[in-house]
């Protein structure tokens, strides 16, 4: 009889884990994407809808493919930088300016502004 209640016991605390591990969140991403080519650059001041408020939107000239399980969608056509992070706008309007590539990092971390990431930091590269 012990063993019979041992196993049930074990069947029991087994499911357990798998229903248990099947439901936690997901795991917060960021990912680094290379030589990205930046098509246009959109400044957002005071917006009707503060989600999109004082932000620099970083548009590419080609969707970059993200991971799947980020809190972005999988296909990004642009990137979100906060208008407070001046040292970030300054280099992606650099690299606009002179014709330049970014590699830009996305990060699910920082604040998702519609469904769009926002980049945790920018390369200017050749």
């Amino acid at each position: 009889m012990t063993i019979l209640f041992s196993i049930s016991k074990a069947k029991s605390l087994l499911v357990s884990a798998v229903l248990i591990s099947c439901c936690l969140p997901a795991q917060a991403a960021e990912v680094h994407i290379e030589n990205v080519t930046i098509s246009k650059i959109r400044g957002v001041g005071d917006f009707s809808s503060p989600v999109y408020a004082n932000a620099i939107e970083i548009w590419f000239a080609t969707p970059v493919n993200l991971p799947a399980g980020m809190g972005c969608p999988a296909l990004a056509y642009r990137v979100y930088v906060d208008a407070k992070h001046k040292h970030l706008i300054a280099a992606v309007y650099l690299a606009f300016a002179m014709g330049k590539k970014i590699n830009i990092n996305f990060d699910d971390r920082l604040p998702i502004r519609g469904d769009t990431c926002e980049a945790s930091y920018v390369d200017v590269v050749n």
